[in-house]
């Protein structure tokens, strides 16, 4: 957010001093532009359904933004991990496809590019957040 922030005042003032234009009448243009996008996008995202995961003592369960759901247990998990922090992406391997509910098809919960079993799902959103889910993947899964 910082980033953004400070992205979008260094491209204020350099459209200030490309155009010959007050400041803040730059700020009021692009102001009033970046809030109304900002409150869109943001109704936007709200009205999405959330990614359900659930964790319990013995399984991982997932439902996909179609509706897909799967299971897999602590035991048959080869990793789990949180990757990314502003984009952040769970990605679970399971040890053997067929002992997930119901068994895994190659490709089926994967992106291109990576491995026909991995379980790649996107936390955008995702409350209480990709912190707490590293935390808890942490305690529940041995370490190697």
């Amino acid at each position: 957010m910082v980033l953004a922030v400070l992205g979008a005042a260094a491209l204020s003032a350099f459209y200030a001093v490309v155009f010959d234009e007050a400041w803040w009448k730059v700020l009021l243009r692009f102001g009033m532009i970046g809030a109304i996008v900002a409150l869109t996008t943001n109704w936007q995202l709200r009205r999405q359904p959330r990614l359900p995961l659930l964790l319990t003592d013995e399984t991982l369960h997932v439902t996909g933004p179609n509706g897909t759901r799967l299971s897999i247990d602590w035991v048959n998990m080869a990793s789990a991990q949180v990757r990314g922090r502003l984009d952040p992406w769970l990605v679970v391997v399971p040890l053997d496809p067929q002992q997930t509910r119901p068994p895994m098809r190659p490709r089926q919960w994967s992106t291109r590019g990576r491995g026909p079993y991995e379980l790649v799902v996107r936390l955008a959103w995702m409350r209480p957040g990709p912190d707490v889910l590293r935390r808890e993947l942490a305690r529940r899964l041995p370490t190697t």
